[in-house]
């Protein structure tokens, strides 16, 4: 009697645990579809998966783990776990949760979780459309002791129709290409222009010519800025947005020369092989590093982000957006690239200013997301300047 009653508690918490008011779902899709997404596009996890597994998890982000602990995976501590604990005091089992200071770590945590355990990699040879292979290849590899978990995956996935996230996550030259309208109509004094879409093996006799206008454009503007005469002796390293850019670490203008006039000297976060805890990142053959648990690789001499991206399986508009880096920017050899997104916390608290510091140095010395430096430091009346206090994290 006591083993037939201790098993319909236990069913009884499986139930109420995996039941969510309506509200609050849309909600959490409407909140962290974008980083399912990204993690689909970065690691090659379905968006659908990825959604239905936090939701079912986290009680679409009303569970007390999720809410104290920012888990959403239900991820537990082991052996390997160096980070913060959690316990939730009504979870009669006694596990120990991992706790993550935002959302966007639990999901990182939890991509590294499934691409870099041997006991997954079975899932990354299914089809990353095949939501309902990839919901059975999870049960199969004992991701959860619920023998329905899959069901109750498939079930979230089709009740939302999550599969539509899937198609955001695909690579472009994968997607379905767009039906193109074979003819555009004239225009006319009466007749708006008509948008046309074009799919990917059609191509406007139009567009080659802007392109080359472009390119053509784009070499008149370099050339102009090689001729430069600069009055200060020194030619910078690159020109962005018509702002003068100096990289190399000892290289300055004549100071004097630029008193009234707005420069912006750049330092680049460079590092030596040696410098940093060697890392892995199962998508790569080259050396990888950490810094503030934030995984990166060391730029040779003519790499471009586009190869790097390439030899670490992600996407190169991915990469630039990690590294904060502007399409008409490519990394100097030493330059620290990351491959994922940067941390928002860390254990220094400030930095003090010095000569050619700016945020996105900062961002990248740190390995905290640019966007969080920008917020934490409101710029004073004077502007920053040598010496200057920036918060990195500061309490």
């Amino acid at each position: 009697m006591k083993k037939i009653l201790l098993l319909f508690v236990c069913l009884s918490t499986i139930c109420a645990y995996s039941q969510y008011a309506e509200e609050d779902v849309l909600n959490y899709i409407d909140n962290y579809s974008k980083l399912a997404v990204q993690s689909m596009k970065t690691y090659k996890i379905p968006a659908s998966i990825k959604l239905a597994q936090a939701i079912y998890s986290s009680n679409a982000g009303q569970s007390k783990v999720a809410r104290e602990a920012r888990n959403h995976f239900g991820l537990l501590c082991n052996t390997e776990y160096q980070g913060e604990q959690y316990y939730e005091t009504s979870d009669r089992s006694g596990n120990c949760y991992r706790t993550y200071a935002t959302v966007e770590e639990s999901f990182q945590d939890h991509n590294l979780f499934l691409t870099t355990r041997p006991r997954y990699e079975s899932l990354f040879q299914l089809s990353p459309m095949d939501y309902k292979a990839w919901a059975n290849g999870l049960q199969t590899c004992g991701y959860s002791v619920n023998p329905e978990y899959a069901q109750r995956l498939i079930a979230i996935i089709e009740k939302y129709t999550l599969t539509r996230f899937d198609k955001q996550g695909m690579p472009a030259q994968t997607a379905e290409p767009e039906v193109a309208e074979p003819q555009q109509p004239q225009q006319t004094s009466e007749t708006k222009p008509v948008a046309t879409t074009y799919s990917n093996t059609q191509t406007p006799k139009e567009q080659p010519k802007k392109k080359a206008e472009v390119q053509e454009t784009t070499q008149k503007t370099k050339a102009t800025q090689q001729k430069r005469t600069y009055e200060s002796g020194v030619e910078p390293d690159t020109v962005i947005n018509g702002i003068e850019v100096y990289i190399q670490r000892g290289k300055r203008p004549n100071a004097s020369t630029y008193d009234n006039r707005p420069i912006v000297n750049m330092n680049v976060f460079t590092a030596q092989p040696n410098e940093y805890k060697v890392s892995y990142f199962p998508y790569t053959k080259r050396d990888v590093y950490e810094n503030n648990k934030i995984k990166f690789v060391i730029a040779k001499k003519g790499e471009t982000y586009a190869k790097i991206a390439k030899e670490a399986q992600l996407m190169e508009s991915d990469l630039r957006f990690y590294n904060d880096a502007d399409d008409d920017y490519e990394p100097v050899p030493g330059e620290v690239v990351y491959l994922q997104m940067k941390n928002t916390k860390s254990d220094v608290s400030y930095h003090k200013l010095e000569m050619a510091d700016s945020f996105r140095y900062l961002s990248q010395k740190y390995a905290v997301q640019l966007k969080t430096l920008v917020k934490r430091n409101k710029t004073p009346e004077g502007g920053f300047t040598v010496g200057s206090l920036i918060c990195i994290d500061c309490k």
